[in-house]
């Protein structure tokens, strides 16, 4: 009785490879359809080249909150701030609106060197698609044709980044989906990689990428200090002027009362020549501090080590043409299969049952 029930509520392996041998024909078209689908498809996706580049920021050590508090009792101040941009936040950089706005008019030049023209213009009119793409995008064609875009055709200004057209807000959007970062958290390593149709232009936009977060990281380090620089001139200018101007204030009386030995006028060039002197010791230390402006933007400024550098790529990174034809293979195997143990029996009752 045990043994009934087993054979009740048990899969008859056996039974189901007798049907699947009995639906081979069926399987062997179905897989051969899928090949032949499969190699139609791998030979329609236009091919695709992937940059690369790594490097890795310099990391800065910052000191204590008490450390630097007892440095302030002395006298002495160390900066103890964190970066609101570090080297985690890079992907979100990169994939901004700003910084992608940069690379619109960037110049490109394919690989033969047949065309050269700029970024916006090579990813909406240059790249290839695939065939059942255009048929897609066919009836949206001509909705188009009898609607027209009125944003488009009445956009002739210059861009603006607030409020892009759409065919740069089309580039943008292909340029988030084929850059690609991955960060490492312990060490910094960052890779960036950017798959194009054009191994040239592939590795002219990934280098304009490296370089213009390289930019961005040191503009937004370097900020602070650069703002101390130019404010620091302004005010080392005033009081080199002063100085001099005290200068030539106390030499003027000195001259014209040279043999003169009253009292007053010695109390007169006694003052004049201290306030030479204060403005001189303002000056000097405003200058001082100048300087170490300028050495502070220097310090600041990030070092980045490039352990890869961008090259230009030379074998495609996809289509996999052996990758979807085993998928498509695969595929139309599975859906005979499922045809042969099943679909075909329910088809059936579903047609007398109509």
């Amino acid at each position: 009785m045990n043994k009934d029930i087993y054979e009740d509520e048990g899969i008859d392996v056996a039974a189901l490879f007798a049907r699947l041998w009995k639906h081979k024909g069926l399987i062997v078209r179905w897989c051969l359809a899928g090949v032949v689908l499969g190699l139609i498809v791998g030979f329609s996706i236009p091919k695709t080249y992937k940059a690369k580049a790594v490097f890795t920021p310099e990391t800065q050590q910052r000191i204590g909150a008490g450390v630097s508090s007892i440095a302030s009792m002395m006298g002495v101040s160390l900066d103890n701030s964190m970066d609101a941009i570090d080297v985690e936040m890079y992907p979100d950089v990169v994939a901004s609106t700003p910084f992608l706005f940069n690379l619109l008019d960037l110049q490109v030049s394919t690989k033969n060197g047949n065309l050269e023209t700029d970024l916006t213009d090579y990813v909406l009119n240059h790249q290839k698609k695939a065939w059942w793409s255009h048929i897609i995008s066919a009836p949206f064609k001509l909705i188009g044709l009898i609607l027209p875009d009125k944003e488009e055709a009445a956009d002739t200004a210059a861009l603006v980044m607030t409020n892009l057209p759409k065919d740069e807000r089309r580039v943008m959007k292909f340029l988030r989906k084929n850059i690609h970062i991955l960060v490492d958290k312990k060490t910094g390593m960052t890779s960036m990689s950017i798959q194009m149709q054009d191994p040239y232009v592939a590795a002219q936009v990934l280098e304009a990428i490296v370089e213009n977060l390289k930019r961005y990281v040191s503009d937004y380090r370097t900020s602070k200090a650069r703002q101390d620089v130019e404010n620091l001139t302004v005010i080392c200018e005033e009081r080199r002027q002063d100085y001099y101007e005290a200068q030539q204030a106390y030499a003027k009386y000195s001259d014209s009362n040279k043999n003169v030995v009253l009292n007053s006028t010695k109390a007169e060039a006694q003052r004049l020549q201290q306030e030479m002197n204060l403005a001189y010791q303002v000056y000097s230390q405003v200058a001082t501090q100048l300087e170490g402006a300028r050495i502070k933007v220097q310090q600041d400024k990030p070092v980045f080590a490039v352990l890869e550098p961008v090259t230009v790529p030379y074998k495609k990174s996809a289509p996999s043409k052996a990758k979807i034809l085993v998928l498509f293979t695969l595929l139309s195997g599975c859906l005979a299969s499922a045809w042969g143990l099943f679909l075909k029996d329910f088809w059936k009752k579903l047609k007398e049952n109509l």
